[in-house]
């Protein structure tokens, strides 16, 4: 379990206790993939709130945060009324990314879940990346890394789909960047998964690149690959222009 008690800076490390809600679980009474991001993303937005970098002052500089790449490892998705703490710390910088690391641990101190992500400042007119090196100028930030390795680059698989799905985009799918939101990305992968196969199996892995916006108005073509029973690839891509807008690679393990 990660111990941020002698730390040279342990207030750069955010901790949160959680409660796993009815409404956050599937019919095997487990955390969903979606609701994990969620809290991952919610106590994201806590942090860089709390050190000057939040949605507020990024709009008042004309720019704003977006997820870029992310990599999940699930060790065991925790249940239904299950008490669970979960950490979050920034790591610095990667050339245009700054990074973020996640943990999930039980009640005993139990590693459930790791994450790290990569996330880019976008200048909010032009959407393009800026270099944000100079706000860590100065600050002395954790080297422990909750993965070992940066979230990948994922490539679109090439060979045809085992099933597609065309997905309009509706309001609830838009968040406050007026795009569809990163988590609604994962669950609607996530359903490109058929009830038996989430009978059978429980997620260990997930990567997901978020490559270009979905705007409110086009339509998302979803075509998930499974090259074997323990893993998937989605690719999903808007119908307006063929861009890719996410990619997400899943790897699964047999339930006992």
């Amino acid at each position: 379990m990660l111990d941020t008690t002698n730390l040279i800076c342990p207030e750069h490390y955010l901790q949160r206790e959680l409660s796993v809600r009815s409404y956050e679980v599937d019919f095997h009474r487990e955390l969903r993939l979606p609701a994990l991001f969620n809290h991952l993303q919610e106590i994201a937005w806590e942090q860089v709130e709390g050190m000057g970098w939040g949605w507020q002052t990024l709009q008042q500089q004309g720019c704003l945060w977006v997820l870029s790449r992310i990599e999940l490892e699930v060790h065991r998705m925790p249940r239904w009324t299950e008490v669970v703490t979960l950490t979050t710390w920034p790591r610095g910088v990667d050339g245009l990314f700054a990074l973020r690391d996640f943990e999930l641990h039980g009640h005993s101190g139990e590693l459930l879940a790791a994450a790290t992500s990569s996330w880019l400042v976008l200048n909010a007119s032009t959407h393009r990346p800026m270099r944000i090196a100079q706000w860590f100028e100065g600050r002395a930030f954790a080297g422990y890394s909750a993965l070992g390795h940066l979230a990948p680059k994922l490539s679109p698989p090439t060979t045809p789909p085992d099933t597609e799905l065309l997905h309009p985009v509706r309001v609830g799918d838009i968040d406050m960047n007026q795009h569809v939101n990163n988590v609604r990305y994962i669950d609607l992968a996530c359903d490109m998964m058929p009830h038996e196969h989430w009978v059978r199996f429980t997620p260990r892995h997930l990567a997901v690149n978020f490559n270009a916006e979905g705007p409110i108005g086009d339509t998302l073509g979803l075509r998930c690959h499974a090259p074997a029973p323990h893993e998937h690839s989605v690719s999903i891509s808007r119908l307006s222009d063929g861009k890719n807008a996410c990619t997400l690679r899943f790897g699964w393990a047999e339930r006992l």
